[in-house]
């Protein structure tokens, strides 16, 4: 079960505190006058054209123009810290960009007649400096902003920009004006076709043919894919069913969160949400969502070797795979990039061509596909992002970090399959060096315990960005909880194993539920502490080191004791059959859920005004609707037609001698996970992986 306990100290010092206090903006702004003051003066240094736009800024914020559009414009002239502009979710600085751009009153179908650029220049590890300028002044921003820069800096001779950039309210040319975005949808609109061509010839033709290409057309038949995501697995007993529910509501709770954290730079009164979200105890569940990436960790290793060794304990004919037995385990990569790789490069494709540039103006550059993937594309299809700097499409970085544990899952499956003992030890080792240097990378740059998402307190470290590319996406600190996954599924395959295993006594089963409750408790809600600022080094240092690790032995614990008899309603609910075609979905919702995140807020009124968290809500419910009905389509059209095509290329072994041709299906029918349909069944180890 979801953690429903809390450590009952943490409950009681939150009842008895009284929860004031604000979350100060670093962003400073200045007076429509010191604005106008400043555009005066400007105008003299700058090409003809931009001083006659300028000369009519007064008008532009005389009562004629409306007081919002006012106030928008004005406020795209700010200074603040460097670092602020270079997190992750540097709110205040996107929301600045927004009003600006928001100022020019462009539509999608209406041009503006004032359009806007706004422009930022950042000095490293000191200031940032944005102006708000009609478009007509974009040639100018360099000495605009050096000059906005020399009236707010004391050591202006000696800094220089290292960044400079400019966003366009509006772009030259919309995305169905431009070819590469057209090339992409009509690629999408063939591929759908062929769909429903395939699903056509399957459904009325009397007589299948066997040529290769009736089979490769059937490929992407609807009528052969669909059943694959909504039927149960035909050997329940060797599935871990739990993980339908699980995968589910872990999926839920990263877009619940990741809508909180964006919405951020839409809302106006943004001091009164943050207060609201770091001052109510409970509201830790939001503060704390990156438990997720932990829960989909265990699940993922949990798999990986839960389906490994139930493979090698029913084997009798197979020479079982060693250390040595390359062409095995260059098999078992092959089967994992075959999985993951062409949805996620689809999807690459599509929102760096057309899905980035569908809104009328510009999104924030730092990390706009659109402008990051072009140069980067090949650490995400390399499977290395989480390695680099993480910008196209950053919230895919546990793909590569969960792929770089795939590639060193041998060494522990080995290790458990020779001796039980030096398995677990193995890993207890590399559990406890990954914890060392967690804690050694907390302390070494004064890092919160964990990412702040909400509030950056004074006493630690306020770069949000360096903690996302030092600690939070590193493998090196994030292993412990896939290892935990690892030791889980050893276990529950060898347990199964064993027909007359006695269950374990109610007290034991009690104790077992209590203890991963508090455990799991704790690892979500003792962060607390470090959000109200309370000066306790020591355990925000433990805490950070072991939070991860501790909700993934919860989890554990929990998917233990409902594979294994002792779940109860718990396991009802979670393996309940309405939960497997949402689960089996799920990597499609993560490679996608993003965009619908941003254009949920983009289509409303900006900005937007905190009140209460129910209309976020339905904020979400809507990104999960979007999100799922986009990754039925990458289902239909990619995902699936492509595990049919392995299977496939992997069924020309039939034309070898019998007895090499059933000797080479067997070793690649072991890459997948208890299945030997063309498509995964929802056990699959490597068919849809889910992250945050």
């Amino acid at each position: 079960m979801p953690p429903f306990a809390v450590v009952p100290l943490l409950i009681a010092i939150a009842a008895a505190l009284s929860l004031i206090g604000s979350v100060n903006g670093h962003v400073a702004s200045y007076s429509e006058t010191d604005v106008l003051r400043f555009i005066n003066a400007s105008a003299a240094a700058v090409s003809t054209k931009c001083h006659q736009r300028l000369a009519t800024m007064g008008y532009f914020l005389d009562n004629q123009t409306s007081a919002d559009r006012r106030r928008m414009f004005v406020d795209g002239f700010a200074v603040g810290p460097s670092y602020d502009y270079g997190h992750r979710d540097h709110d205040r600085w996107v929301y600045k960009a927004l009003e600006c751009l928001s100022s020019a009153d462009e539509s999608f179908l209406v041009k503006s007649k004032t359009p806007m650029h706004y422009c930022i220049g950042v000095v490293e590890k000191a200031s940032a400096y944005s102006v708000c300028l009609p478009s007509e002044c974009v040639d100018d921003q360099n000495n605009i902003l050096a000059e906005w820069h020399r009236l707010h800096s004391d050591k202006h001779e000696a800094e220089q920009f290292y960044f400079e950039n400019c966003m366009e309210s509006r772009y030259e040319k919309q995305w169905f004006e431009q070819p590469l975005p057209l090339l992409d949808l009509i690629q999408n609109f063939m591929m759908i076709g062929f769909v429903i061509a395939a699903t056509l010839y399957h459904h009325f033709s009397v007589r299948l043919s066997n040529r290769p290409i009736a089979k490769f057309f059937l490929a992407f038949s609807a009528k052969n894919n669909l059943p694959k995501l909504v039927q149960m697995p035909r050997d329940a007993q060797s599935t871990v069913t739990c993980f339908f529910g699980i995968r589910f509501l872990s999926m839920v709770w990263t877009v619940v969160g990741h809508s909180f954290v964006f919405y951020q730079a839409f809302v106006e009164n943004v001091e009164e949400f943050k207060t609201d979200m770091t001052s109510h105890f409970f509201n830790q569940w939001i503060n704390n969502f990156t438990l997720s990436v932990d829960t989909f960790l265990v699940l993922s290793g949990t798999l990986t070797a839960y389906s490994w060794f139930q493979k090698w304990q029913k084997n009798s004919t197979e020479e079982e795979p060693t250390w040595r037995s390359w062409g095995y385990w260059l098999r078992f990569y092959r089967h994992r990039v075959v999985r993951l790789w062409p949805a996620y490069a689809y999807m690459l494709l599509a929102i760096t061509s057309r899905l980035s540039v569908t809104h009328y103006h510009q999104m924030w550059p730092l990390t706009d596909p659109s402008v990051q993937c072009p140069k980067r594309w090949w650490q995400n299809l390399l499977f290395l992002n989480s390695l680099f700097d993480d910008r196209c499409m950053p919230w895919t970085w546990y793909i590569g970090t969960e792929f770089i544990f795939y590639l060193l899952s041998p060494i522990f499956l080995l290790a458990l399959r020779k001796r039980a003992t030096f398995g677990v030890g193995l890993a207890a080792i590399v559990m406890g060096v990954s914890i060392g240097l967690r804690a050694a990378t907390i302390l070494a740059y004064n890092f919160p315990p964990t990412q702040m998402l909400f509030k950056q307190p004074a006493m630690f470290n306020p770069d949000f960005i360096e903690h996302h590319l030092v600690i939070y996406v590193k493998p090196h600190t994030r292993i412990g909880s896939y290892l935990v996954g690892i030791l889980l599924g050893y276990f529950l395959a060898t347990g199964q194993k064993r027909q007359h295993v006695e269950a374990p006594s109610p007290l034991l089963q009690t104790v077992g539920w209590f203890a991963s409750a508090v455990a799991g408790g704790w690892a979500l809600f003792g962060l607390y502490p470090a959000l109200q600022e309370w000066d306790w080094p020591i355990y925000h240092l433990v805490y950070g080191s072991i939070h991860r690790t501790v909700f993934a032995i919860a989890i554990a614990w929990l998917i233990y004791a409902c594979h294994t008899g002792m779940g109860g309603p718990v396991n009802a609910l979670l393996s309940h059959r309405c939960f497997i075609p949402l689960s089996s979905l799920c990597y499609g919702v993560y490679l996608f859920h993003m965009l619908p995140v941003l254009l949920t807020f983009l289509i409303e009124t900006f900005p937007l005004r905190w009140t209460t968290q129910w209309p976020l809500f339905c904020h979400c419910f809507f990104q999960l609707c979007f999100a799922y009905v986009t990754a039925f389509i990458l289902a239909m059209i990619v995902e699936l037609p492509v595990l049919n095509i392995e299977k496939l290329l992997l069924s020309k072994a039939s034309s070898l001698p019998k007895k090499q041709s059933e000797m080479t299906l067997r070793r690649d029918s072991s890459m997948d996970s208890s299945t030997n349909e063309c498509t995964p069944s929802v056990n699959d180890t490597t068919a849809r992986p889910v992250f945050v």
